[in-house]
């Protein structure tokens, strides 16, 4: 399925569907948190990082019903988002650049959450996904240490994953089913660790202003 007709099916969906799937891609790119590199020096990116994923999972957790605190909560995090992305040095270590593209990728996601009409902006982020999943696989092909990475098709498994993620929420909403987030989420986290783990083994401490 091309992104043309996923769109297609995320153009049927009802807000909270939409919003979830936006969510989801947030949670399979900027779970990168974990990555030691992070400290001393990016510990702001790394806890905004970590509060995007919170509450990209709180957003698919809270089902069809609207939830004015997740509104305000979006609406917070994106401010800061924005604060921690302005500070940042565009001439600094290579790895703050690559923390601040999924910021980035982060603030799309929450400016859709917030206007989930505007579906050019959901394109935008499956669009952003896409770019990061094929840097992730040239990255792991270039620089894993040893060259000893098994290659990882991430552009492919981004697709499924989103096609999978529309099919299934639209699913959800022609059955009148409730939705159980779990199996969304364990999807998305499963691609996660993938992909932070080619981001944490090909960035060096030296790329991160530690030596």
């Amino acid at each position: 399925m091309s992104l043309t007709d996923d769109m297609r099916q995320a153009s049927r969906l009802d807000t909270w569907a939409r919003q979830c799937a936006a969510a989801l891609v947030l949670v399979r790119y900027c779970n990168l948190h974990e990555d030691p590199k992070f400290s001393p020096w990016f510990e702001q990116h790394r806890e905004h990082l970590s509060r995007s994923v919170d509450l990209a999972t709180r957003i698919c957790r809270q089902g069809t019903e609207r939830s004015a605190e997740i509104e305000d909560d979006v609406a917070a995090l994106r401010v800061s988002l924005g604060e921690v992305i302005d500070g940042s040095d565009p001439d600094g270590p290579p790895f703050e650049t690559e923390v601040v593209d999924h910021l980035v990728l982060a603030t799309e996601v929450l400016d859709f959450v917030a206007a989930p009409d505007e579906l050019d902006e959901l394109q935008e982020v499956f669009e952003r996904a896409e770019e990061l999943a094929e840097a992730a696989r040239e990255m792991g092909e270039r620089d894993f240490p040893g060259g000893e990475w098994e290659v990882v098709d991430f552009v492919g498994l981004e697709n499924e994953a989103r096609h999978a993620d529309l099919a299934e929420l639209r699913s959800i909403q022609q059955g009148g089913r409730d939705p159980n987030p779990a199996n969304l989420l364990s999807r998305s986290e499963s691609l996660a660790r993938q992909y932070a783990d080619v981001v944490e083994k090909c960035y060096s401490d030296e790329d991160a202003g530690r030596s």
